[in-house]
């Protein structure tokens, strides 16, 4: 049985630097690799870059390429998960589910792989990159060449094509079939039937709302105006809202039965769609008859706190993907639920968001927020 790579060894800093000036000093390579639009990367055998083309330095915002060299490519990109261990990035465990992580360790082993990479960086944005990597030899030495895509784009154009023509083309759906049935129906069906085209229009608009709020949001355009809110309220209101979503169509959600009324300062359209994007995911990942609880509790550190627990486990697998923008459970095209919560809470609402599922726990989403930003 073969024994499993070290992920934390580097190579020493004078070995990198020996290494990069090998490649430089290849000239007709390098006028070539700086020709390409794409970037490209050579990193060594313990990941760390030892050659970037001009694409690669301006992408990764550095004056020149040797302020690259040593790297990793998680770490040059700013990945939140290359500063979780000394080791860096690739020693993380939410790292063994990185695409760019897997390419390279491919390469590494005489492989040519192509893969998809899903980086949160510390600034609060992401990234979606395809990798192709090939190895190559040098004077005894394996190395592997790495081109990357950013297709962040394209990805985020899949998502709301699919929330375009699936959640908001069966909302307006919805509301077609109810006109239709009220051109029939007698004076007092049409009571009812008004108040669900009320409730259908109100949807239609809410979800178109949301990805305009999140395109802003992703910009940094976002204009956030803190005022006084109250959390028991603000659940409340959530709940209100979900009774009446398809999502909770033979579901139940409640809060908890000792919320904390704790009053502080917020944006309550951003608040209340961070906490509903909490509540549809819940609701969707229950099962027939399950039940969602919402609760909010007074923390300490001058902190308040909420909670949306439903009765599931997700993988470990997903666990690890878990707040990545184009990562979902529930398919391809999907995977701004979560994604759109961290932003907004930690962004621009100065909080955290975080998770825990077992099943012990079951699958329960914490978001906190100071209660004097």
């Amino acid at each position: 049985m073969s024994e499993t790579p070290r992920t934390d060894l580097r190579t020493a800093p004078e070995k990198v630097i020996s290494q990069a000036r090998q490649i430089e000093d290849w000239k007709q390579m390098r006028d070539l690799m700086d020709a390409i639009p794409d970037i490209l990367l050579a990193v060594n055998s313990t990941r760390q870059i030892v050659f970037a083309n001009r694409a690669a330095v301006t992408f990764f915002r550095v004056s020149d390429a040797s302020e690259l060299w040593g790297k990793r490519p998680g770490e040059a990109a700013g990945c939140i998960h290359s500063a979780e261990t000394s080791g860096g990035c690739g020693d993380a465990d939410a790292c063994k589910v990185c695409g760019a992580f897997r390419a390279i360790m491919r390469g590494l082993a005489g492989d040519t792989p192509v893969e998809e990479c899903r980086m949160l960086l510390h600034c609060g944005s992401a990234l979606d990159l395809r990798v192709w990597a090939r190895p190559f030899d040098l004077e005894g030495e394996r190395f592997v060449f790495l081109s990357m895509q950013d297709i962040s784009d394209e990805k985020r154009r899949q998502a709301l094509e699919k929330i375009f023509f699936h959640d908001i083309l069966n909302t307006a759906g919805g509301l077609q079939s109810v006109g239709e049935i009220m051109e029939f129906s007698g004076p007092e069906e049409l009571h009812e039937l008004r108040g669900l085209v009320v409730s259908l229009s109100e949807q239609l608009v809410d979800e178109i709302r949301a990805q305009r709020e999140l395109l802003t949001a992703e910009s940094g355009h976002l204009q956030v105006e803190m005022k006084p809110v109250n959390s028991r309220d603000a659940i409340s209101r959530v709940i209100a809202t979900y009774l009446k979503h398809p999502a909770c169509d033979g579901k139940m959600i409640a809060a908890e039965e000792a919320c904390d009324s704790v009053a502080f300062d917020s944006d309550l359209s951003l608040l209340l769609r961070i906490l509903g994007n909490l509540a549809k995911n819940a609701l969707e990942a229950s099962p027939a008859g399950g039940k969602v609880t919402m609760g909010c509790r007074r923390l300490r550190g001058g902190l308040v706190g909420f909670s949306v627990r439903n009765q599931g486990v997700i993988p470990r697998t997903s666990q690890l993907q878990i707040f990545n923008r184009s990562f979902s459970t529930k398919g391809a095209g999907r995977g701004l639920g979560t994604y759109s919560v961290k932003l907004l809470t930690e962004r621009f609402l100065h909080g955290q968001a975080r998770f825990v599922s077992t099943p012990e726990e079951q699958t329960t989403f914490f978001v906190e927020f100071p209660v004097k930003p």
